[in-house]
């Protein structure tokens, strides 16, 4: 039997609530789990102050993928636990400090260095955030650990991808010398320009809602003189979620990437070409996700296969579990 602590103010009817919970039952499991959230929500707000932290969340997520591709069921970029925590508080002037650190556990790697965890970007594989953000409602900036704005995408059928990886263009990554300044005054204007402290990589990125459709452009300068752009717009037609991307990155080899993506229903497909030295590779890629599978709250199961004509490439295919909580 697990032991709980009994946080200050846990009320008698929740005390009795849960003594009654533990009685064996799946369903009464289910119940002690949404009790335990209330108790933890109690013991947090004893522990820290409302206004030390007048809004704290804690979350996380992990998904699963096996497919048939050599190492699928250990691709670190694929396969991963992540745990969460932001805060937040906001002055009667409208000025908000909001700071959050993610954490992300991989399974088995396939590089040389088998760390297993990844917080602030220092190790190799995916790196978590660990920020903190300053502003009002017109505009906001982020210093630390975070990622800039994406453009280029070819939906999530990519999940599947069989080979190569797209041209993203970007030159300003995720590091912990990260700052990014996001203007938020206009509605359905997004806009943002980041950059890195110890380099001269920069980064801007602007996007617009029309309301029938959506555009976003980015444009890259990298230190050493390579830059790139770009550019995708969506819209939905009768239901159906269509977009396309462009990305080009001026290098030796002059990358670019173009996809044309549709989704309906759980359903989407993206077919890509990518062109490097003048030789291009097209791919195509397609799944179906359930979401809220078996009547679970953030669990989600797809299946789906992409391929690529590369020569000796073989179809790949399989199912990934998602769970977020």
């Amino acid at each position: 039997m697990l032991s709980y602590p009994e946080p200050a103010g846990l009320s008698s009817l929740l005390v009795a609530q849960r003594d009654k919970i533990r009685q064996g039952t799946f369903e009464a499991y289910k119940l002690e789990k949404i009790l335990m959230k209330k108790i933890i929500a109690l013991a947090v707000a004893t522990a820290i102050s409302a206004p030390a932290m007048a809004d704290l969340t804690i979350g996380g997520s992990a998904r699963y993928q096996v497919d048939n591709s050599a190492g699928g069921d250990v691709d670190t970029s694929t396969n991963r636990v992540l745990m969460s925590i932001s805060g937040s508080s906001t002055a009667e002037s409208g000025l908000f400090v909001s700071a959050g650190a993610t954490l992300q556990v991989f399974g088995a790697r396939a590089e040389a260095d088998a760390t297993d965890t990844d917080l602030d970007g220092d190790l190799v594989g995916r790196d978590g955030d660990l920020a903190i953000t300053i502003g009002n409602a017109a505009a906001n900036i982020v210093l630390g650990d975070a990622e800039s704005a994406g453009v280029y995408t070819d939906g999530s059928a990519d999940t599947f991808r069989s080979a190569p990886d797209a041209v993203s263009g970007r030159a300003v990554g995720r590091t912990n010398n990260n700052v990014l300044v996001n203007i938020t005054a206009v509605e359905g204007l997004t806009a943002q320009l980041s950059t890195e402290l110890n380099n001269s990589n920069n980064r801007v990125v602007l996007g617009y809602d029309f309301g029938a459709a959506a555009a976003k452009v980015g444009f890259d300068s990298r230190d050493g003189g390579d830059s790139g752009y770009q550019i995708d717009v969506s819209s939905s037609i009768a239901g159906v979620a269509v977009g396309v991307s462009h990305a080009t990155l001026d290098n030796a080899t002059d990358d670019n990437s173009t996809a044309f993506r549709a989704s309906y229903m759980g359903f989407a497909v993206a077919l890509e070409t990518h062109e490097q030295n003048n030789v291009d590779v097209d791919n195509w890629m397609a799944n179906y996700a359930v979401a809220n599978a078996g009547g679970v709250e953030g669990f989600t199961v797809t299946v789906g296969a992409g391929d690529s004509d590369v020569a000796g490439s073989d179809v790949n295919y399989g199912v990934r579990f998602d769970y977020a909580f």
